[in-house]
């Protein structure tokens, strides 16, 4: 069993293309601005356009397109569940009835917003971690630090927020490293996690967890252990080894990014939406 396999969400592959090669606060900046339009994204040709781009970035930076869409693999089972709720559950005033049994209802509405929000949920996923496979944890926590500096003169701890939000990020892989390590541990004691039925399946499963969440808190504690032994204080005080600089490429990713934005804004106020 493979866990780590298909989880792609704070893995940095490294390499030499202009999309890595860009600061990465064009990146978070680029990447939050595709977040919000496609939160505000109601139709298939805003989607259309969004995957042509996305897609287009994903070829540009080298990275093969099935490994930033692999950790889509274990989210595909809860993803159907949510279709088949909105298929089913969402209705409207007047909509066309596809499908009629018992208390289930198939609808227009229920089939269009079961496709918007699983295509919101696919692209959000790819976007997020497009960015982190592209931005190394030091890059990604240098451009938050200096973005979300302004925050500071309001006494909001933006350094120690950033910080947290990096820890939690590379803790899903260090808690799915270790939950593998815990399910082969079980499988080679005779646990059989792949027979039974789907009640079986589940109990097998939550004994995993009790020693997981023990591993976490005590991976946790020897990291507080170690900042403290290193006198860390926050971001007060601290300088850096590299300072981060704007340079054409970041010029051009910008004015690339307008005329997306353009284009999807357009897209956004003149087509029909889905619901």
């Amino acid at each position: 069993m493979e866990l780590t396999k298909n989880i792609t969400l704070g893995v940095f592959l490294p390499g030499k293309s202009h999309i890595h090669n860009l600061d990465p606060r064009t990146k978070i900046i680029a990447a939050t601005i595709i977040i919000i339009l496609l939160l505000l994204s109601r139709s298939y040709i805003t989607f259309a356009l969004s995957a042509l781009f996305i897609g287009t970035l994903v070829a540009l930076s080298g990275i093969p397109a099935g490994y930033v869409l692999r950790g889509l693999r274990p989210m595909l089972p809860v993803l159907v569940i949510m279709w088949f709720f909105q298929l089913f559950l969402f209705k409207t005033p007047e909509t066309t009835v596809y499908f009629n049994w018992w208390i289930f209802e198939a609808t227009a509405a229920g089939l269009h917003m079961g496709n918007l929000i699983i295509l919101r949920v696919l692209f959000l996923f790819t976007v997020t971690t497009f960015l982190t496979l592209t931005t190394s944890v030091v890059s990604l926590t240098d451009g938050l630090e200096s973005l979300l500096k302004p925050l500071r003169m309001i006494g909001l701890p933006s350094q120690e927020l950033i910080m947290t939000l990096v820890i939690a990020l590379r803790f899903v892989l260090i808690l799915a490293e270790e939950l593998e390590k815990i399910i082969k541990a079980q499988m080679a004691r005779g646990v059989a996690f792949d027979q039974g039925n789907f009640i079986q399946k589940t109990r097998k499963i939550f004994p995993v967890f009790l020693p997981l969440f023990i591993g976490a808190f005590k991976r946790a504690e020897e990291l507080i252990v170690a900042m403290d032994a290193r006198s860390y204080t926050g971001g007060k005080g601290r300088t850096k080894m590299k300072t981060l600089q704007m340079s054409k490429t970041d010029l051009s990713a910008a004015a690339i990014m307008l005329i997306y934005s353009s284009l999807i804004i357009t897209a956004i106020i003149f087509t029909q939406p889905l619901i």
